[in-house]
């Protein structure tokens, strides 16, 4: 009686009332000829109560979202496939589909009435937000009496999973940042970012030819150097993102952060087409992709997968990030995305290039996100600072703005590296 109680609706608890008073009022003044009126109005409602939720109710759906996989402020479809087959009808359906608030508003579709065999195929549109991995629904199911009496909730336990990853722009290949022209999965066997030789340089050791010096770097750093020269027969790039909470700003669409995953995935897809191994490393360690095979599809999936799920953290350092990619093997390319940095973090990054033969460091003013900075001549002094400290190891240092777009950016690497 209970549970009959709670499934009915405003309308089936009111006829039962008036059933039940007009009933004993019959009986108190002795007109059971008219009692018959009263509790036809109490027993209507009690027996939809015990019908509808003793019923079996055979609905089913088939759920989807098409696409599974879209990039940030992509949009999306969910589609349902909702089938009736019990004997009894229903009257009006309330359906429902769980939507993440990231994805946009919750769905809600009614149905005047669903007989024997009833069938329907709904969509709705989304919209990816944020990025992340997401799940829709599942599907709830209000169902009514044809006299409204009655209401039954229902939910099924079968969900959608769908993900949405960072913004990948298309990036032309500068001069001596890796070359095209390739084709198939496998790498081939070049010497694509210093040139005809990959320029790594170490102390002066007594024995050294003198032919070896390298000059620049011995004027730089005030102390002989000696060039060693090896070829990158499997050329690396290694992208550091930046992913602290407090080194960027802004709302999560058009925020600095997003500007930097963007900027990290479109390098990582740049040179996964240029047949690169790409390691990403962030304020806590890196992205596994070593276990992913060579199929270039294969690695870029698995990237943006990786990308897709990464957020800021509330850390002081990079250090242990900076501290993992030390730790690997020499390679090519370095690329650093940074935030909001200081001189102590700026040179902490500096030293992790000394095992690279090329670093490019993309240093964001990030107060342009929101427009917070107390002085632009304070913002820039800062910046410069940073930038010569990362230059005095070699890097090539360019800036990046809110108004600025990561094709812009990728740029003036090109167009610094050409005149370097």
């Amino acid at each position: 009686m209970v549970r009959a109680w709670r499934i009915l609706t405003g309308r089936g608890r009111a006829l039962l009332l008036i059933g039940l008073i007009g009933t004993i009022g019959c009986a108190l003044v002795g007109e059971r000829d008219v009692m018959v009126v009263p509790l036809l109005l109490f027993f209507v409602p009690v027996v939809a109560a015990v019908v509808l939720s003793r019923s079996r109710l055979r609905l089913s759906c088939e759920r989807s979202v098409h696409p599974n996989e879209v990039s940030l402020g992509g949009r999306l479809t969910g589609e349902l496939v909702i089938t009736h087959r019990s004997r009894i009808p229903v009257g009006v359906v309330l359906l429902e589909d769980d939507v993440p608030a990231q994805l946009g508003q919750r769905p809600r579709f009614m149905v005047d009435s669903a007989t024997q065999d009833w069938h329907r195929r709904v969509s709705y549109p989304m919209v990816g937000h944020y990025r992340g991995r997401f799940h829709t629904g599942p599907l709830r199911v209000r169902l009514t009496d044809p006299f409204g009496l009655v209401t039954l909730d229902r939910a099924f336990t079968t969900v959608s999973e769908l993900l949405v990853t960072p913004r990948v722009h298309l990036l032309e290949s500068p001069n001596g940042a890796g070359g095209g022209g390739q084709s198939g999965d496998d790498r081939p066997h070049r010497i694509g970012v210093t040139g005809q030789d990959d320029v790594l340089v170490r102390e002066y050791h007594d024995g050294d030819d003198v032919r070896r010096i390298h000059w620049r770097s011995t004027a730089r750093r005030g102390e002989m150097m000696v060039r060693r020269e090896e070829q990158a027969w499997d050329p690396t790039c290694a992208i550091l993102l930046d992913n602290r909470s407090g080194s960027h700003t802004g709302d999560h669409l058009h925020g600095s952060f997003e500007w930097a995953v963007s900027f990290a995935a479109s390098v990582g897809d740049h040179f996964i087409s240029e047949a690169y191994s790409i390691e990403i490393y962030h304020g806590q360690g890196r992205l596994d992709l070593a276990h992913v095979s060579a199929q270039r599809n294969a690695v870029r999936h698995v990237m943006l997968r990786g990308l897709a799920e990464i957020t800021t953290r509330a850390q002081p350092s990079l250090s242990h990030g900076v501290t993992e990619l030390q730790a690997d093997a020499a390679g090519q390319l370095l690329v650093a995305v940074l935030g909001r940095v200081s001189a102590a973090e700026a040179a902490l990054v500096a030293g992790a290039r000394r095992n690279r033969a090329r670093g490019i460091a993309v240093v964001m003013d990030v107060d342009t996100w929101d427009g917070t900075a107390k002085s632009q001549d304070e913002a820039n002094e800062h910046l410069d600072r940073i930038t010569a400290i990362l230059e005095s190891e070699q890097w090539l240092v360019v800036r990046a703005e809110a108004r600025d777009s990561v094709p812009e950016v990728w740029s003036r690497i090109a167009a610094l590296q050409a005149v370097r």
